[in-house]
């Protein structure tokens, strides 16, 4: 009898997603929100549900450019979401293979995407959900991305996969000092899309107290800003940082954002020295409403907005009352599961994007780097450090000259541990001390199709093909181990977000006092102590841990 309801709740599920094909052509489920019609994807013989393009938000266009997100009007009819919409706006010369590029760029963008394996939901229970955020310095990225295709990964780990897209650059992050350009939209957005999730997500088979957000770089650090914020506390319950941790921001200048914000107004034609976004911000700003939205999005990249950080989030609103790094020191955050991590080269991309005249942007060039030259690399990239010769110091004191790989790896090991690593570490012990569950990952496979230089180790963002089953999907550019890693990082990453415990491999909690990582490569599934301990101790007092 038993087997025979589970058999009817089953049939009934299956043609609740699909419904009779002579009547409608994709899956259809009906929200809060209004109706909805996807496509079907399939993987391994398994079928997807995928509900593309959804509006989470108003467009931000015309008067709303600049502004904080408005929820959108429900909707007559049955909404189309059979197609990716277009990515925001974005202009970087470099190539980044995470970035998106024209054509099908707008400022209308505001979409987000679900994946719904059709797997059999048990009669008590709902799906976990994954909620990804793309990375990109703030600057760049989109959610259509190849890379972030979520069947894969609904499938092989047999949960719900929302991708998002959000404001970046001027149009997320400009701050005219009143509610004309407050700052922060972009994370706003994020905001306003996981409200939308935990609304209309069991609508989809979703289970909405079971939320689970990951993402990488821009997209960790936007991630760990959340467990400190009040406007997100309560509304996930488990976090996964890739390369990204808000505990590397420091300062509290918001005079920063707002002189960005009057040098791109100059550039424009909007503002000048003596009619400034100071003396009339509701001017500046709806002058700059009316700009073109590429010609903006260029003159900031101009203007050395896209490699610096002067758009990245502020702080002293409702979202982020304080630094993000001082509230994790002082236990300020939600007592959320965290697995974090980092790659083994995350520092070579940070530095042959910003030298790109020496390096290449891919590592090609490939110079030799004697003391003189390494020295003077990491002088620069610390210059704004309290004492960047103590840099010099610990990174190359026991180097010996002639050891020129040696002094190239170090180099670049010094940007990537205080920009990635070592935030990452004092993010995972904080959690831990507060006592929830916090784990470690140290990523050191170079992919195959890896198009940067074998001395760039695992570059960064070389992870995160993997967690999306990139390797299962493109079997042909990569090798059997290759394939095997992928299916267990996305057992680790989705066993995490049901349970709080990756599996797969040993996974050892982590914390100050045992600083324990899993080592994630095809050659080896070890743990390791650290990482990096002895350099991340180096610039503790430096970082208020």
């Amino acid at each position: 009898m038993l087997r025979y309801i589970t058999l009817l709740f089953l049939l009934s599920l299956w043609s609740y997603f699909y419904p009779c094909p002579s009547l409608l052509s994709g899956p259809v489920v009906t929200t809060p929100s209004g109706r909805v019609e996807g496509t079907t994807q399939s993987h391994n013989g398994v079928s997807v549900g995928a509900f593309l393009g959804i509006p989470f938000a108003r467009p931000p266009v015309g008067d709303l450019r600049f502004r904080r997100p408005r929820a959108p009007a429900s909707w007559e009819g049955t909404l189309s979401a059979r197609e990716m919409r277009p990515g925001c706006v974005q202009f970087t010369r470099n190539p980044f293979p995470w970035r998106d590029v024209p054509p099908g760029l707008d400022e209308d963008c505001l979409y987000l995407n679900v994946w719904v394996p059709a797997t059999p939901l048990s009669v008590l229970s709902r799906k976990t959900v994954m909620f990804w955020v793309y990375g990109g310095a703030f600057v760049f990225g989109s959610s259509r991305v190849d890379f972030y295709d979520g069947r894969v990964l609904a499938v092989e780990g047999d949960v719900i996969v929302v991708t998002v897209n959000y404001r970046l650059g001027p149009f997320g992050f400009l701050y005219s000092g009143n509610e004309d350009a407050p700052g922060n939209m972009g994370l706003l957005d994020l905001v306003e899309a996981l409200k939308w999730v935990r609304g209309n997500i069991a609508s989809f088979g979703g289970d909405p107290d079971s939320i689970t957000l990951f993402g990488q770089s821009a997209g960790g650090i936007a991630i760990g800003m959340f467990c400190v914020s009040p406007l997100t506390r309560g509304m996930f319950r488990r976090v996964i940082l890739q390369s990204g941790s808000p505990a590397n921001l420091d300062g509290e200048d918001n005079n920063l954002d707002f002189r960005m914000s009057q040098r791109l107004a100059e550039a424009v034609g909007c503002a000048e020295d003596e009619n400034s976004l100071a003396d009339d911000p509701e001017r500046v700003v709806e002058c700059l409403r009316n700009v073109d939205v590429f010609e903006l999005s260029r003159t900031f990249s101009a203007l050395g907005g896209n490699t610096s950080r002067l758009t990245y989030p502020r702080f002293g609103d409702e979202l982020l009352p304080q630094n993000p790094r001082k509230a994790i020191a002082n236990g300020v955050f939600g007592a959320v599961d965290v697995l974090i991590g980092t790659n083994s080269g995350d520092g070579a991309l940070i530095i042959t994007n910003s030298m790109t005249e020496v390096f290449g942007f891919f590592g090609e060039k490939d110079p030799q780097i004697n003391r003189t030259f390494g020295t003077s690399i990491i002088k620069k990239q610390f210059q704004e450090f309290v004492a960047p010769c103590s840099v010099v110091n610990q990174y190359l004191g026991g180097v010996n000259d002639d050891d020129f790989n040696a002094i190239r790896q170090q180099v670049f090991m010094a940007t990537g541990d205080y920009e990635r690593t070592c935030p990452a570490t004092y993010f995972a012990e904080s959690f831990a001390k507060k006592g929830v569950r916090a784990y470690y990952y140290f990523f050191t496979h170079r992919p195959s199709p890896s198009p940067f230089a074998p001395w760039m180790l695992a570059s960064h963002f070389d992870e995160t093909p993997f967690v999306f089953g990139y390797p299962l999907r493109y079997r042909r550019n990569y090798t059997l181990r290759e394939r095997t890693l992928s299916r267990r990082m996305i057992q680790a990453w989705t066993a995490f977000a049901k349970t709080g415990i990756p599996i797969g491999a040993i996974w050892p909690r982590y914390s100050r006092e045992n600083p324990r990582y899993q080592i994630l490569d095809v050659n080896s599934l070890d743990t390791g102590m650290g990482p990096r301990q002895n350099n991340c101790d180096f610039f503790r007092p430096f970082f208020g841990f």
